[in-house]
Formats: C-alpha cells, sequence, structure tokens
C-alpha cells in the first residue's frame, strides 16, 4: 500500500520506527533467536545483549540496572505497579489518581475500586494541573500510592512529579507515574518517582516492547507467574530483540535530544501560530502552560472530530481525536471534560501530534484544510 506521500500527525499514538533499527532487523531476527535463559552460548549471547540494553538505558537515565523491567508495553507497566501494589500492600485501601490519567491507569484502578480500594481522584484546574493542596489534604495513613501521569497523551499538559512525589516521599506513600509521552522528551528524576513506566513504539521501536522503573528497595507482586524472568516481576521468555531496539532507541534520542525537540517547539508553535491566524475561533487547550512539545489539542468551532478527522484523512492526513486507545469511541474525552470543557467542546477537539519529521509546509497544508472545511460548513448553514 502507498503510504509515502501521506502527512502523519498522530505521533503520540505511535512513531515510525528508526532507520538504524529497521536496518539491523535482517540480521538481528535471523542470528539472534536463541532463547536467552538456556546456558549454551548462542543463548548467552543474547542474555549479554538484554543485560548490556539494561545498563545502556539505566545509565542513560540515571537508575540502577536492576531497577529497570522490561514488558511488553506501558499498558503492562501499568497495570503491574498498580495490580502489584495492591497485591502486596492490601492493608492499605486508598488510592489517589489523577483524572486524566490513560485508561490503562483509569480502568485498572477501577478493578480495585471493585475489590474493596478506595479510588479518590484528585482536584484540577482548567489547564489540567493537578491541585497541591488537595493532593496534601488527601493524603493519610490509609493511602496506599499515588498516581498521576507526567504529561497527558491529549493535550500535553505537564503535570510537577517532582513536586509531587517529594509530598508523596515526605507522606510515606508510593508514588507512580505514567511517563509515557514525556520519556526522552522531558526530564524524568527518578530520585521523586518510585515507578515509572515507558513504551518503545513511542520513541521510534516497533510495538511490543517497554519497561518499568521500579525503586529496587520496593516489592510488589507479579501481575504474571511462570518462570520468574526479570527478577520475578515479569514471567516470559524475553524478547531480546526489541529489548535492543528500546535501547538503540534511547540512545538514538539521548544524543539527538537538543535538535529533536528544538524541532518538534518550533512545529508545535507554528502550527498554534496559524491556526489561530485562519481560524480566530479556536481554543488551544492549555495554551498558557507547560506542556510537551510534541503533542496540540485544539477545540475547533461548529465540527465534530470525527467529521475533521475523517475530512483530512481523505485528503491524505492523519491526526487524533483524544486517546490512541479510544479514536474509534464517538466519546467526549474524560481528560476534556475534567478540564471543564463541555462534552460539544471536548467533542470538537482535535489532537495534533508532531515528529521532528514533519514540516511547516505540512502545517500549512493541515490548517489550510481545516480552514477550508469551517468556511465550506459556515457558507452550508447560510443557505438556511
Amino acid at each position: 500500500m502507498e503510504r509515502k506521500n501521506r502527512i502523519y500527525l498522530d505521533n503520540a499514538a505511535t512513531t515510525f520506527v528508526f532507520e538504524e533499527i529497521l536496518n539491523q532487523m535482517p540480521e538481528i531476527f535471523t542470528e539472534l533467536y536463541a532463547n536467552p535463559n538456556s546456558i549454551y552460548s548462542d543463548a548467552q549471547v543474547a542474555r549479554q545483549i538484554i543485560e548490556k540494553s539494561r545498563e545502556n538505558i539505566s545509565d542513560i537515565i540515571g537508575v540502577s540496572p536492576d531497577e529497570i523491567i522490561f514488558t511488553s508495553c506501558a499498558t503492562e507497566s501499568n497495570n503491574t505497579v498498580i495490580r502489584g501494589l495492591a497485591e502486596r500492600y492490601p492493608e492499605k485501601k486508598k488510592v489517589l489518581i489523577s483524572p486524566i490519567e490513560h485508561k490503562s491507569v483509569l480502568n485498572p484502578t477501577r478493578f480495585l475500586s471493585k475489590r474493596g480500594f478506595n479510588v479518590e481522584l484528585l482536584k484540577m484546574d482548567r489547564n489540567g494541573i493537578v491541585d497541591i493542596d488537595d493532593l496534601k489534604r488527601r493524603i493519610d495513613k490509609d493511602t496506599l500510592f499515588v498516581s498521576v501521569i507526567h504529561g497527558n497523551n491529549e493535550t500535553g499538559v505537564l503535570q510537577d512529579i517532582n513536586q509531587i512525589g517529594r509530598i508523596c516521599k515526605e507522606k510515606g506513600v508510593f508514588f507512580f507515574s505514567d511517563t509515557v509521552q514525556s520519556f526522552m522528551r522531558e526530564e524524568i528524576d527518578p530520585n521523586f518517582t518510585d515507578f515509572f513506566s515507558v513504551s518503545g513504539h513511542k520513541i521510534g521501536t516497533p510495538k511490543g516492547v517497554g519497561l518499568l522503573y521500579k525503586r529496587k528497595d520496593i516489592k510488589i507482586e507479579p501481575l504474571l507467574f511462570g518462570g520468574g524472568q526479570e527478577r520475578g516481576l515479569r514471567s516470559g521468555t524475553e524478547n531480546t530483540q526489541f529489548i535492543k531496539f528500546l535501547s538503540d532507541a534511547v540512545k538514538i534520542w539521548d544524543k539527538e535530544r537538543g535538535k529533536f525537540l528544538k524541532k518538534l517547539v518550533e512545529l508545535r508553535d507554528y502550527f498554534e501560530r496559524r491556526i489561530k491566524e485562519e481560524v480566530p475561533e479556536v481554543i488551544i487547550v492549555s495554551e498558557g502552560v507547560k506542556r510537551l512539545p510534541h503533542i496540540s489539542c485544539v477545540i475547533l468551532p461548529y465540527i465534530d472530530a470525527q467529521t475533521v478527522i475523517i475530512s483530512l484523512d481523505r485528503k491524505g492526513i492523519a491526526v487524533s481525536s483524544g486517546s490512541a486507545c479510544s479514536s474509534g469511541t464517538p466519546e467526549p474525552s474524560h481528560v476534556l471534560l475534567s478540564y471543564g470543557y463541555t462534552d460539544k467542546e471536548a467533542l470538537r477537539a482535535v489532537r495534533i501530534s508532531f515528529s521532528f519529521r514533519n514540516s511547516k509546509e505540512e502545517i500549512e497544508t493541515v490548517v489550510r484544510e481545516i480552514k477550508n472545511l469551517i468556511d465550506n460548513y459556515k457558507t452550508f448553514m447560510s443557505t438556511f
């Protein structure tokens, strides 16, 4: 299928695979297939690659290698933390989360609520920033953990996880953050988080690999039982090739981060300036607060997001309306409803998410097509 002439602006959902990773696939899949849990030499080569990958990643993000647990994705990592803590410390029954978590955090905590846990949503302001005073008031001796997403996957809003983590540490509760969108795009200080989750396909690997950072002095119960791989926390034969790809992607981002981030900020800011010039009625969600460099959430006038997405797709442009895991569901975003937007406003929200491979020329095309959609709607409605 011919796709190369399309404009892809859904990079918060998934990213292209780095060429450096693609190029090594034929050799690594034909030569590196031994099970890393065996003792013969082929298997030990695979084991060495896994452990070298663990060391590379831990060196770059500033943690100990034995604090890195490889998983299949961030959803698995998130479930491992949430259910693992609940199983290990059942005497504490209170959980605090932000209302703008990804569904891979919301749904596991809903599972806990059906089993006797008290799951409470933290207050936020109109820009989606967690109310720190509310957090302080809510934490008590029965609180097991706090979960606050670092960079929101729909709006890009960033939370001060260092401040939140410091409060949790002072009060003696665990702190977990979903850092899927912010990993390698923002600084993450492991001194203030007990756990954080990562998904490889958000930073240039194939889908199917992620990791969980777990502070090494914390005990949790495993989600999966079996051969006891990954220090007993993630049973199942390790995906040697994809683990290496994750390490390679982290190294590429570490080397090129300054260049990548400069381009992302330029594209985001250029898009938001141009869309405001061409469509003055547009709302840039959380425009005035610190956000991720690659995500812009806009509430367009008149036309619902599903219509915009389908219309742009016919023009060869891919955008989204909220989380990739729920893009097929025509329901208002729980994130935007939590911000205080109405159902109608939330249903008109479109997420544009950028890669450093995008260009200003592509942005101009997208802005022009959105403007044409809205102008055509106005013309049509004026006939009535």
